[in-house]
């Protein structure tokens, strides 16, 4: 194996984190300790360029010809299409701007497996190609494309070990921040098939074309949602749907989702209230976990429908508006020490463990610190993290 110093420090720690913490995740903790090590990463200084480059084609070609765990970047300066294939093993190969936010691409495709794209400043869609394995888009700013990221533009094939992660997602887009299509779980060390963690969403608003923050369409196992701040939008914040086969395992974890009440775009349309989160069945297995989800302006919900369902756990949230409209029972249904608004209506009752509140005293709602003394929610504030280059 190569020497560790030439990986990208941040991928190492996401892996690490997936694996070490899930159980963590799954029997309600916060990740705490999976928070303190994400921001490590994210501040810390970035390993030397193996070689820089001044133009893509040059740089296309050394990252399909480039070692296990090699860094290849790109000067400052703007860029067309940034076009990557690499079939090979890990470590990854790390394809970055040379200087943070300093290279400009129009746009980026990644194919193949072991690549990582990060620290651009990235103007329109960056494509994940279907059949692709352990490509990860770390770090980087994006926005202006009809998506931000689509991971596997396809209906049939999956695409499996996808992460996303300390990514700054700035809309409007044509339609989605993270389109997400067939994702899959190798069965590596990890448990997941794609992971999106600690990006800031921001600015998507519904212009008709069902315009959302994350969307699951086709489905698949393993989609983790942790740590990431998703505000001053109107989307379904996360939203799956419209699978052929019930998604296994779906974990959202100290997520920070507020204001999910913008205008429509064009504002003089009727868009109608959308949902912060939106689980359509049929799932097995969805774990809700130290989230914060906060919108009093409309009352966008957190929304579990039309199963069926297997197991489902909300634990130690901080939830404005809790809904279903599923009737058709709860086999394996647990919840514990939330504290919500409104529970709605037919979602199983509250336990004892629970309790109503609308205005539970966050410690500094002017700067987005949603932190409550009870414990419930979030443990940490945005201006503490680090997103996009």
């Amino acid at each position: 194996m190569r020497n560790r110093s030439r990986r990208s420090f941040a991928l190492a720690a996401i892996c690490l984190l997936a694996g070490a913490l899930a159980a963590v995740l799954l029997l309600g903790g916060h990740g705490g300790e999976s928070h303190a090590r994400a921001k490590a990463a994210a501040r810390t200084k970035l390993d030397p360029c193996d070689r820089t480059f001044g133009n893509l084609p040059a740089l296309a070609k050394a990252a399909a010809e480039a070692e296990a765990g090699a860094a290849l970047c790109l000067g400052d300066g703007s860029y067309g299409d940034l076009e990557l294939v690499r079939r090979g093993s890990g470590p990854a190969v790390t394809v970055r701007a040379q200087h943070p936010g300093a290279a400009t691409l129009k746009g980026a495709t990644l194919a193949g497996s072991f690549l990582t794209l990060s620290h651009f400043d990235v103007e329109g869609e960056v494509t994940i190609e279907p059949g692709s394995r352990k490509i990860s888009v770390l770090h980087n700013r994006i926005s202006g494309g009809y998506f931000g990221v689509e991971a596997g533009p396809t209906t049939s094939v999956y695409i499996s070990d996808t992460t996303i992660a300390g990514n700054r997602f700035v809309g409007p887009f044509g339609e989605d921040a993270i389109r997400l299509n067939r994702y899959h779980d190798s069965g590596d060390r990890d448990p997941y098939g794609v992971l999106v963690e600690g990006n800031e969403i921001t600015g998507v608003r519904e212009n008709g074309n069902h315009s959302d923050c994350l969307q699951s369409v086709w489905g698949g196992d393993g989609l983790f949602f942790r740590r990431n701040y998703v505000h001053d939008n109107r989307c379904q914040g996360f939203f799956v749907n419209d699978q052929p086969a019930p998604v296994r395992l779906i974990v959202l974890a100290d997520n920070l989702m507020l204001r999910n009440a913008a205008p429509c775009a064009p504002p003089s349309s009727d868009c109608g209230p959308p949902s912060i989160v939106q689980i359509f069945g049929p799932t097995r297995g969805i774990s809700f976990t130290g989230n914060t989800v906060w919108t009093s302006g409309n009352d966008s919900p957190v929304a579990i429908r039309e199963g069926p369902f297997g197991a489902v756990s909300f634990s130690g949230n901080a939830i404005y508006r809790g809904w279903s409209d599923w009737s058709g029972g709860w086999p394996d249904f647990k919840q514990q020490k939330d504290l919500v608004c409104k529970w709605e209506p037919t979602l199983p009752r509250l336990s004892r463990s629970s309790r109503r509140d609308c205005s539970p005293g966050f410690a500094d709602p002017a700067h987005d610190d949603y932190r409550l003394r009870s414990g419930a929610g979030v443990d940490w504030a945005p201006g503490d993290q680090h997103y996009g280059p």
